[in-house]
Formats: structure tokens, C-alpha cells, sequence
């Protein structure tokens, strides 16, 4: 669970969970003090948080119903994986507490959630997706 702990411990708190709006991004830049960018990628638009910290969280929005599908993270300092997955949070606790959790990381292949988050102090790295809501044509590859 040293993931989890390391996730409360250094919160960055994202309002734009997965599986939630995007017009909460927005409020995410602001809360978090962090520069935005976004990146339009045809099916999807990446938004793009650099945080002063030095940790940058990616958020795929579905251009077509406006979900955030997937969320991705790199950097010095684990985001609050709490806020930023959502309702897919407890899925995730159930499955890294069924599955064990190696030394710094964690992963999770269900139906409802595909999720990786490894690191260790200073270099933290992730990726979550909902299959369910992935545009046609996305690759999962293209996703971090």
C-alpha cells in the first residue's frame, strides 16, 4: 500500500476525475496552480496540467460526450489518485488489496478499469483508462 499512502501524503487533488466531466478541468488548473495546454488528437483532447511541483497530469476527454476516459500522471510527486479517479477509486483499492502491491507498483486489468502507477520517491509515473469509454480507434499505447 505504499502507493496509496505516497498518493495522500503528496495530493495534488483533480477535480477532472475519470469517468467525469471535462469543463472540471478548468477548476483543476486553478486549484492546482498549474499551467494548461491542450492538444487536440482528432477522436479526443488532451489537457494538460504542469503543476509547480514538476508533476504533470494528463486528462483524455472524448470529444464526442465530453468524458474524461482516460488520466495519466508523471513526475516528483504522486497526484491524489483519490480525486483522480473518481468513483473508480474504491475498484481500485479492492483490486491492489486482492492483488498485492510489489514495491512502488500497482496494477489493475478489469473490465471497468486498466490501470499501472509505479515509481519511488521523486519519479512517479501512472496511467488509468475505463475500456468502456475509449473512443473508436484510440490506442491504449498513446495514452501516458
Amino acid at each position: 500500500m505504499a502507493v496509496l499512502a505516497l498518493g495522500a501524503l503528496w495530493s495534488c487533488g483533480a477535480d477532472a476525475a475519470l469517468g467525469g466531466v471535462a469543463s472540471s478541468v478548468d477548476a483543476d488548473q486553478v486549484r492546482m496552480r498549474a499551467d494548461h495546454e491542450l492538444t487536440n488528437q482528432g477522436g479526443y483532447t488532451v489537457h494538460q496540467l504542469s503543476l509547480p511541483s514538476g508533476t504533470v497530469v494528463r486528462e483524455f476527454v472524448a470529444n464526442s460526450d465530453a468524458q474524461v476516459f482516460a488520466v495519466a500522471w508523471q513526475g516528483p510527486f504522486m497526484p491524489d489518485l483519490k480525486a483522480l479517479l473518481g468513483d473508480s477509486f474504491a475498484g481500485f483499492v479492492q483490486a491492489a488489496s486482492q492483488n498485492g502491491v510489489g514495491r512502488g507498483t500497482v496494477t489493475v486489468n478489469q473490465p471497468e478499469l486498466v490501470m499501472r502507477s509505479a515509481g519511488h520517491m521523486r519519479a512517479f509515473e501512472g496511467f488509468a483508462y475505463l475500456p468502456s469509454q475509449l473512443p473508436k480507434g484510440v490506442q491504449v499505447e498513446n495514452l501516458r
